[in-house]
């Protein structure tokens, strides 16, 4: 490791914490769930957006039982596997999450250069407190 980067990683370590949190961003698929005309507690004409996040489903690992003959486990593994691509959604390889629900003006969709439809995909970026959404 070089003296720059030791002293770099040096001096993240000094940081105070409210600095560092400032470096920290998140980043988050979302799909749009529902669009519904509503007014806002100030009797605005409004828009509420509900968002879901769009996650990556985790590998299937399926296993038999060690007292089980080799040959018969595998065919256990191909028939389960065989089973849940026959089944809905038993293939899919994400699935959803409700996350995040908003009411914005038509101003405030602006701002946001927001121009929800269902199923239109946004990529949320949180950063120092401020919500960034890109369209994908």
């Amino acid at each position: 490791m070089s003296i720059e980067a030791f002293s770099k990683r040096i001096s993240l370590c000094r940081m105070p914490l409210s600095q560092m949190s400032a470096m920290i961003s998140s980043k988050i698929r979302l799909k749009v769930q529902s669009v519904k005309a509503v007014k806002d507690v100030e009797k605005r004409e409004s828009y509420q957006i509900d968002f879901v996040e769009i996650r990556q489903r985790p590998p299937m690992v399926m296993m038999t039982p060690p007292e089980v003959p080799e040959e018969i486990g595998q065919m256990v593994v191909q028939i389960s596997k065989g089973v849940q691509r026959v089944l809905p959604g038993g293939d899919a390889k994400e699935y959803e999450v409700r996350k995040l629900t908003m009411i914005l003006t038509a101003e405030e969709l602006e701002a946001f250069k927001l121009k929800p439809y269902p199923n239109q995909v946004y990529e949320l970026t949180i950063t120092e407190g401020a919500l960034y959404f890109k369209e994908i």
